[in-house]
Protein backbone atom coordinates (compact mmCIF):
# COMPACT_ATOMS: atom_id res chain seq x y z
CA UNK A 1 0.00 0.00 0.00
CA UNK A 2 1.46 3.33 -0.70
CA UNK A 3 1.83 5.81 1.40
CA UNK A 4 -0.50 8.88 2.09
CA UNK A 5 0.03 11.72 -0.30
CA UNK A 6 0.78 14.97 1.34
CA UNK A 7 0.44 18.69 0.13
CA UNK A 8 2.14 21.43 2.11
CA UNK A 9 0.70 24.41 0.55
CA UNK A 10 2.95 27.38 1.95
CA UNK A 11 3.06 30.94 1.34
CA UNK A 12 5.45 34.53 1.60
CA UNK A 13 5.30 33.60 5.35
CA UNK A 14 8.16 32.28 6.53
CA UNK A 15 7.10 31.73 10.24
CA UNK A 16 3.76 30.28 9.00
CA UNK A 17 5.44 28.12 6.72
CA UNK A 18 8.06 27.05 9.54
CA UNK A 19 5.13 25.58 11.19
CA UNK A 20 3.18 23.67 8.66
CA UNK A 21 7.06 21.99 8.23
CA UNK A 22 7.77 21.04 11.95
CA UNK A 23 4.22 19.40 11.78
CA UNK A 24 4.76 17.02 8.76
CA UNK A 25 8.32 16.87 9.73
CA UNK A 26 7.02 15.33 13.67
CA UNK A 27 4.37 13.85 12.12
CA UNK A 28 6.75 11.74 9.91
CA UNK A 29 5.10 12.56 7.01
CA UNK A 30 6.70 12.39 3.28
CA UNK A 31 5.21 15.59 1.78
CA UNK A 32 5.58 17.98 -1.70
CA UNK A 33 5.37 21.58 -1.46
CA UNK A 34 2.67 23.57 -3.32
CA UNK A 35 4.61 27.37 -3.40
CA UNK A 36 1.35 29.83 -3.60
CA UNK A 37 2.38 33.26 -4.70
CA UNK A 38 -0.76 35.57 -3.98
CA UNK A 39 -2.13 38.45 -6.43
CA UNK A 40 -1.14 42.13 -5.47
CA UNK A 41 -3.06 43.34 -2.59
CA UNK A 42 -4.30 39.79 -0.92
CA UNK A 43 -0.93 39.72 1.14
CA UNK A 44 -2.62 42.17 3.39
CA UNK A 45 -6.58 41.67 2.79
CA UNK A 46 -8.65 39.34 4.24
CA UNK A 47 -10.84 37.54 2.03
CA UNK A 48 -13.62 35.77 3.55
CA UNK A 49 -12.92 31.50 3.95
CA UNK A 50 -14.39 30.05 1.05
CA UNK A 51 -13.21 27.61 -1.67
CA UNK A 52 -11.63 29.97 -4.02
CA UNK A 53 -8.42 30.61 -5.82
CA UNK A 54 -9.26 34.15 -6.83
CA UNK A 55 -6.53 35.61 -4.60
CA UNK A 56 -3.93 33.56 -6.11
CA UNK A 57 -1.37 34.11 -8.89
CA UNK A 58 -1.71 31.19 -11.16
CA UNK A 59 0.84 32.41 -13.03
CA UNK A 60 3.30 32.21 -10.63
CA UNK A 61 2.38 29.65 -8.16
CA UNK A 62 3.21 25.63 -8.13
CA UNK A 63 0.44 23.63 -10.13
CA UNK A 64 -2.57 22.78 -8.78
CA UNK A 65 -3.65 19.65 -10.63
CA UNK A 66 -4.55 16.14 -10.43
CA UNK A 67 -4.07 13.50 -8.47
CA UNK A 68 -4.65 14.97 -5.88
CA UNK A 69 -3.60 14.71 -2.08
CA UNK A 70 -5.00 12.10 0.59
CA UNK A 71 -3.98 14.92 3.24
CA UNK A 72 -3.74 18.78 2.86
CA UNK A 73 -1.16 20.47 5.50
CA UNK A 74 -1.47 24.16 5.52
CA UNK A 75 -1.90 27.60 8.40
CA UNK A 76 -3.48 31.27 7.59
CA UNK A 77 -6.29 32.09 6.04
CA UNK A 78 -5.67 32.52 2.48
CA UNK A 79 -3.71 28.90 2.02
CA UNK A 80 -6.64 27.23 4.01
CA UNK A 81 -9.13 28.94 0.83
CA UNK A 82 -6.99 27.21 -1.73
CA UNK A 83 -7.00 23.78 0.60
CA UNK A 84 -10.86 24.38 0.50
CA UNK A 85 -10.67 24.59 -3.42
CA UNK A 86 -8.63 21.50 -3.42
CA UNK A 87 -11.34 19.36 -1.37
CA UNK A 88 -14.36 20.37 -3.36
CA UNK A 89 -11.92 19.28 -6.87
CA UNK A 90 -11.45 15.65 -5.11
CA UNK A 91 -15.40 15.48 -3.86
CA UNK A 92 -14.41 15.56 -0.50
CA UNK A 93 -11.70 13.17 -0.45
CA UNK A 94 -8.58 15.21 0.80
CA UNK A 95 -8.40 15.52 4.19
CA UNK A 96 -7.85 19.24 5.77
CA UNK A 97 -5.68 20.42 8.75
CA UNK A 98 -5.23 23.18 9.42
CA UNK A 99 -2.58 25.45 12.13
CA UNK A 100 -4.75 28.24 13.60
CA UNK A 101 -8.45 28.14 13.98
CA UNK A 102 -10.34 29.95 10.75
CA UNK A 103 -13.01 32.66 11.15
CA UNK A 104 -15.24 31.10 9.16
CA UNK A 105 -16.37 27.30 8.04
CA UNK A 106 -13.99 25.83 10.37
CA UNK A 107 -16.26 22.46 10.09
CA UNK A 108 -14.99 21.96 6.34
CA UNK A 109 -11.30 21.25 8.25
CA UNK A 110 -10.95 17.90 9.53
CA UNK A 111 -8.25 18.74 12.28
CA UNK A 112 -7.44 21.90 13.36
CA UNK A 113 -4.13 22.53 15.75
CA UNK A 114 -4.97 25.68 17.71
CA UNK A 115 -2.08 27.28 19.98
CA UNK A 116 -2.56 29.18 23.33
CA UNK A 117 -3.10 32.25 22.34
CA UNK A 118 -5.90 31.68 19.55
CA UNK A 119 -9.81 32.26 20.78
CA UNK A 120 -11.25 29.22 19.68
CA UNK A 121 -14.07 27.19 20.84
CA UNK A 122 -13.51 23.39 21.64
CA UNK A 123 -14.95 21.29 18.59
CA UNK A 124 -14.07 17.72 17.82
CA UNK A 125 -11.39 18.88 15.20
CA UNK A 126 -9.89 21.21 17.58
CA UNK A 127 -6.39 19.97 18.84
CA UNK A 128 -4.98 22.33 21.58
CA UNK A 129 -1.26 23.11 21.87
CA UNK A 130 0.46 25.29 24.54
CA UNK A 131 3.07 27.63 22.72
CA UNK A 132 2.76 27.99 18.54
CA UNK A 133 5.12 24.98 16.86
CA UNK A 134 8.20 27.45 16.40
CA UNK A 135 11.60 27.34 17.20
CA UNK A 136 14.74 27.65 15.65
CA UNK A 137 17.03 24.55 15.44
CA UNK A 138 20.38 24.79 18.03
CA UNK A 139 22.27 22.98 15.14
CA UNK A 140 21.80 26.04 12.67
CA UNK A 141 22.31 28.52 15.36
CA UNK A 142 25.59 27.31 16.43
CA UNK A 143 26.73 26.96 12.90
CA UNK A 144 25.69 30.50 12.77
CA UNK A 145 27.77 31.90 15.49
CA UNK A 146 30.84 31.03 13.72
CA UNK A 147 30.22 32.85 10.77
CA UNK A 148 29.09 35.55 12.44
CA UNK A 149 31.42 35.84 15.00
CA UNK A 150 33.64 38.78 13.50
CA UNK A 151 31.03 40.64 13.38
CA UNK A 152 29.62 40.72 17.01
CA UNK A 153 32.05 38.35 19.26
CA UNK A 154 34.30 41.41 20.18
CA UNK A 155 31.60 44.11 21.08
CA UNK A 156 31.11 45.07 25.20
CA UNK A 157 28.97 43.02 27.01
CA UNK A 158 26.42 42.51 27.80
CA UNK A 159 25.05 42.36 24.27
CA UNK A 160 21.60 43.50 24.00
CA UNK A 161 18.96 42.54 21.23
CA UNK A 162 16.66 44.37 20.07
CA UNK A 163 14.51 42.61 17.35
CA UNK A 164 11.77 44.70 16.32
CA UNK A 165 8.57 43.06 14.78
CA UNK A 166 5.88 45.75 13.14
CA UNK A 167 1.86 46.69 13.54
CA UNK A 168 -0.83 44.27 13.50
CA UNK A 169 -4.59 44.42 13.33
CA UNK A 170 -5.04 45.57 17.06
CA UNK A 171 -1.82 47.39 18.36
CA UNK A 172 0.78 50.21 16.06
CA UNK A 173 4.47 50.07 16.25
CA UNK A 174 4.78 53.51 16.07
CA UNK A 175 7.70 55.50 15.74
CA UNK A 176 6.90 56.87 19.37
CA UNK A 177 6.85 53.81 20.79
CA UNK A 178 9.95 52.17 19.30
CA UNK A 179 11.76 55.63 20.54
CA UNK A 180 10.27 54.59 24.26
CA UNK A 181 11.43 51.18 23.92
CA UNK A 182 14.90 52.85 23.01
CA UNK A 183 15.12 54.84 26.26
CA UNK A 184 14.25 51.90 28.72
CA UNK A 185 16.90 49.62 27.22
CA UNK A 186 19.07 52.86 27.77
CA UNK A 187 18.33 52.80 31.10
CA UNK A 188 19.91 49.82 31.62
CA UNK A 189 23.44 50.50 30.99
CA UNK A 190 26.10 48.96 29.74
CA UNK A 191 27.46 46.55 27.10
CA UNK A 192 26.29 46.95 23.55
CA UNK A 193 23.14 47.50 21.55
CA UNK A 194 22.42 45.57 18.17
CA UNK A 195 18.91 46.37 16.50
CA UNK A 196 17.24 44.31 13.52
CA UNK A 197 13.99 44.95 11.92
CA UNK A 198 11.76 42.88 10.35
CA UNK A 199 9.80 42.45 7.13
CA UNK A 200 6.77 44.26 9.36
CA UNK A 201 8.44 47.21 10.76
CA UNK A 202 6.93 50.20 9.19
CA UNK A 203 9.47 52.36 7.12
CA UNK A 204 8.94 55.45 9.30
CA UNK A 205 9.40 53.60 12.62
CA UNK A 206 12.60 52.11 11.26
CA UNK A 207 13.81 56.00 10.22
CA UNK A 208 12.61 56.92 13.79
CA UNK A 209 14.65 53.72 15.81
CA UNK A 210 17.88 55.07 13.24
CA UNK A 211 17.71 58.67 14.80
CA UNK A 212 17.10 57.67 18.06
CA UNK A 213 20.50 55.09 18.71
CA UNK A 214 22.76 55.74 20.63
CA UNK A 215 26.28 55.61 20.15
CA UNK A 216 27.77 52.96 19.04
CA UNK A 217 24.76 51.48 18.70
CA UNK A 218 23.86 49.45 15.44
CA UNK A 219 20.83 49.29 13.26
CA UNK A 220 20.19 46.35 10.98
CA UNK A 221 17.39 47.20 8.71
CA UNK A 222 15.50 44.22 6.98
CA UNK A 223 15.49 44.20 3.23
CA UNK A 224 13.76 41.80 0.85
CA UNK A 225 17.12 40.64 -1.08
CA UNK A 226 20.27 41.14 -1.80
CA UNK A 227 21.77 41.85 2.06
CA UNK A 228 22.81 38.80 4.39
CA UNK A 229 20.35 38.51 6.83
CA UNK A 230 22.20 39.04 10.82
CA UNK A 231 19.29 37.51 12.47
CA UNK A 232 20.44 34.23 13.01
CA UNK A 233 24.32 35.32 14.07
CA UNK A 234 22.67 37.70 16.30
CA UNK A 235 20.72 34.82 18.01
CA UNK A 236 23.83 32.95 18.74
CA UNK A 237 25.95 35.96 20.02
CA UNK A 238 23.10 37.89 21.79
CA UNK A 239 23.26 38.05 25.90
CA UNK A 240 20.01 39.36 26.24
CA UNK A 241 17.20 40.07 24.14
CA UNK A 242 14.12 42.23 23.74
CA UNK A 243 11.57 41.47 21.53
CA UNK A 244 8.22 43.48 20.59
CA UNK A 245 5.26 41.76 21.72
CA UNK A 246 3.83 41.32 18.31
CA UNK A 247 6.04 38.82 17.09
CA UNK A 248 5.39 35.59 18.07
CA UNK A 249 7.44 33.68 15.80
CA UNK A 250 10.86 35.41 17.54
CA UNK A 251 9.31 35.43 20.87
CA UNK A 252 9.31 31.93 20.69
CA UNK A 253 12.50 31.22 18.63
CA UNK A 254 14.26 33.38 21.79
CA UNK A 255 12.46 31.92 24.68
CA UNK A 256 13.37 28.04 22.77
CA UNK A 257 16.94 28.74 22.75
CA UNK A 258 17.10 29.95 26.79
CA UNK A 259 17.87 33.80 26.55
CA UNK A 260 17.37 36.12 28.65
CA UNK A 261 13.89 37.61 27.09
CA UNK A 262 11.80 40.69 27.74
CA UNK A 263 9.02 41.46 26.26
CA UNK A 264 8.21 45.14 24.61
CA UNK A 265 4.88 46.64 25.05
CA UNK A 266 2.93 47.58 21.81
CA UNK A 267 0.53 50.49 21.60
CA UNK A 268 -2.77 49.24 21.77
CA UNK A 269 -3.90 51.07 18.89
CA UNK A 270 -5.87 50.06 15.74
CA UNK A 271 -3.90 49.53 12.79
CA UNK A 272 -6.55 49.67 9.67
CA UNK A 273 -7.68 53.00 11.43
CA UNK A 274 -4.56 54.14 12.12
CA UNK A 275 -3.70 53.45 8.20
CA UNK A 276 -7.12 55.51 6.94
CA UNK A 277 -6.61 58.28 9.06
CA UNK A 278 -3.06 58.92 7.96
CA UNK A 279 -4.50 59.12 4.12
CA UNK A 280 -6.46 62.31 5.03
CA UNK A 281 -2.70 63.68 6.11
CA UNK A 282 -3.61 64.02 9.41
CA UNK A 283 -0.02 63.64 11.62
CA UNK A 284 1.24 60.72 12.68
CA UNK A 285 1.24 60.88 16.36
CA UNK A 286 -2.49 62.77 15.72
CA UNK A 287 -3.57 59.78 13.62
CA UNK A 288 -2.46 56.69 16.26
CA UNK A 289 -4.44 59.11 18.92
CA UNK A 290 -7.71 58.12 17.35
CA UNK A 291 -6.56 54.97 16.82
CA UNK A 292 -5.89 54.37 20.14
CA UNK A 293 -9.16 55.78 20.81
CA UNK A 294 -11.24 53.29 18.12
CA UNK A 295 -9.57 50.05 19.41
CA UNK A 296 -10.66 50.76 23.32
CA UNK A 297 -14.37 51.40 22.29
CA UNK A 298 -13.58 48.14 20.14
CA UNK A 299 -12.42 46.32 23.18
CA UNK A 300 -15.16 47.22 25.33
CA UNK A 301 -18.08 47.04 22.80
CA UNK A 302 -17.11 43.35 20.81
CA UNK A 303 -17.54 41.27 24.03
CA UNK A 304 -20.82 42.72 24.54
CA UNK A 305 -21.81 40.55 21.22
CA UNK A 306 -19.76 37.87 21.71
CA UNK A 307 -16.94 38.60 20.03
CA UNK A 308 -13.47 40.08 19.91
CA UNK A 309 -11.08 42.77 17.79
CA UNK A 310 -8.47 39.59 16.85
CA UNK A 311 -8.54 35.74 17.23
CA UNK A 312 -5.24 35.91 18.91
CA UNK A 313 -5.07 37.03 22.76
CA UNK A 314 -1.67 38.17 22.61
CA UNK A 315 -1.52 39.28 26.31
CA UNK A 316 -2.57 35.70 27.09
CA UNK A 317 0.81 34.52 25.52
CA UNK A 318 2.54 37.34 27.09
CA UNK A 319 1.42 36.35 30.51
CA UNK A 320 1.93 32.63 30.22
CA UNK A 321 5.28 33.81 29.21
CA UNK A 322 6.00 35.46 32.39
CA UNK A 323 4.45 32.77 34.73
CA UNK A 324 6.57 29.93 33.07
CA UNK A 325 9.62 32.47 33.68
CA UNK A 326 10.65 32.25 29.96
CA UNK A 327 10.47 36.30 29.75
CA UNK A 328 9.60 40.11 32.08
CA UNK A 329 8.65 42.87 30.93
CA UNK A 330 10.22 45.10 29.45
CA UNK A 331 12.04 47.54 32.45
CA UNK A 332 12.52 44.39 34.86
CA UNK A 333 15.56 42.53 35.49
CA UNK A 334 16.30 39.91 33.06
CA UNK A 335 16.31 36.37 34.13
CA UNK A 336 18.00 33.27 32.62
CA UNK A 337 14.79 30.59 32.13
CA UNK A 338 15.29 27.20 34.15
CA UNK A 339 14.47 25.62 31.25
CA UNK A 340 12.76 26.59 27.65
CA UNK A 341 9.48 26.06 26.57
CA UNK A 342 8.20 22.29 25.79
CA UNK A 343 7.58 21.36 22.25
CA UNK A 344 3.76 20.36 21.75
CA UNK A 345 4.44 18.76 18.32
CA UNK A 346 4.43 15.57 19.14
CA UNK A 347 0.85 16.13 20.50
CA UNK A 348 -0.62 17.56 17.02
CA UNK A 349 1.55 15.06 15.23
CA UNK A 350 -0.54 11.99 17.02
CA UNK A 351 -3.69 13.43 16.00
CA UNK A 352 -2.37 14.16 12.23
CA UNK A 353 -1.52 10.73 12.20
CA UNK A 354 -4.64 9.56 13.65
CA UNK A 355 -6.75 11.31 10.80
CA UNK A 356 -4.96 9.89 8.22
CA UNK A 357 -5.34 6.40 9.49
CA UNK A 358 -8.98 7.22 10.11
CA UNK A 359 -11.63 6.02 7.01
CA UNK A 360 -12.51 8.81 4.36
CA UNK A 361 -15.93 8.91 4.74
CA UNK A 362 -17.88 8.48 1.25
Amino acid sequence: MSPPRTWLLTGAKQGDNAQAERLAEAAGLAFERRRLVLKPGYDLAKPRIEASLHHVDLVQSDALTPPWPDLILTIGRRMAMVALWIKAQSDGRTKLALIGPPKSNSAQFDLIVVPFHYRARQEANICRIGLPLLGIDPKRVAAESERWRPAFAHLPRPLTVLLCGGSIGTHSFDPQTARGILATIARMGGGSLEVATSRRTPPGTADAIAAALPPQARLHRWEKAGKDNPYIGLLAHGDRFVVTGDSISMLIEVARLGKPLAIAPMRKANRTVADLVRRLHVPDEMAYDIAGMSQWVMDRFLPLIGRHASTRDFSALHDLMYRKGWAVRLGEAFVTPAEPPADDAAIAAARLRALLEAPTLP
